[in-house]
């Protein structure tokens, strides 16, 4: 698969998801769905950091987006968290830095700045999703480490969610138990063949406040 099919397939399981979300929130079928969509985004950035020839560009696009979609995505949802541009974008400065130092503890360092960052920022995928855009980037050449780590990032998600679950009922979203699903998408990352395929980045860019607005507008005029 090419990156623009994948960024195809992102956008379609991330729309499924936002329906389901949105308007159609009994159907849980349209969340299972929509974990696919956010391990392909994350692979995008890593592939995209790998081939852009101007990173600093790469991230002011990224931090651009950030703050045109987060209106439209609190609109939306309704949430204080930051919407998942600002985890790419956070993303993908951590492997911009991994990739300048050479020093192991200086990395490890940054890496922590930058998960205790995306907590604070309450940013959506949070810590989760900067090691998961780390990983994928660590291990883009080895398709077995990178779905061993993203294992072990789920059983910890999934143990961690369970404790909190345990010692306070009402304080978590039971819908973060689906995340063990997006494994799955690791086996369509793995049919990527290096190919760029068609060039519209600033469409798949666009979709995403794009399509909150309109699914806003459906369940508040229409529903």
């Amino acid at each position: 698969m090419s990156s623009f099919q994948l960024k195809t397939l992102a956008c379609i399981f991330m729309l499924i998801d936002h329906m389901g979300t949105i308007i159609f929130p009994q159907y849980i079928l349209f969340r299972i769905i929509g974990r696919l969509a956010f391990p392909i985004f994350a692979w995008m950035i890593t592939i995209g950091y790998e081939h852009t020839t101007n990173p600093i560009n790469y991230m002011k696009r990224l931090g651009v987006f950030a703050v045109i979609s987060q209106v439209p995505f609190s609109l939306a949802f309704g949430y204080k968290e930051l919407n998942i541009f600002f985890t790419l974008f956070l993303g993908f400065i951590n492997i911009y830095y991994y990739n300048k130092i050479e020093e192991r503890k200086k990395r490890i360092f940054i890496l922590i700045v930058f998960i205790i960052l995306s907590t604070i920022l309450n940013t959506d995928y949070s810590a989760y999703g900067i090691l998961t855009i780390f990983f994928f980037y660590k291990y883009r050449d080895d398709f077995k480490e990178m779905v061993k780590y993203q294992g072990i990032l789920n059983i910890y998600l999934v143990a961690s969610c369970a404790l909190v679950l345990f010692l306070n009922r009402k304080a978590i979203n039971l819908d973060i138990f689906l995340q063990t699903v997006s494994l799955t998408s690791l086996f369509l990352i793995k049919k990527y063949n290096g190919q760029k395929g068609k060039n519209i980045k600033y469409a798949f860019y666009a979709f995403y406040p794009i399509h909150l607005i309109v699914l806003y507008v459906i369940k508040n005029k229409w529903l």
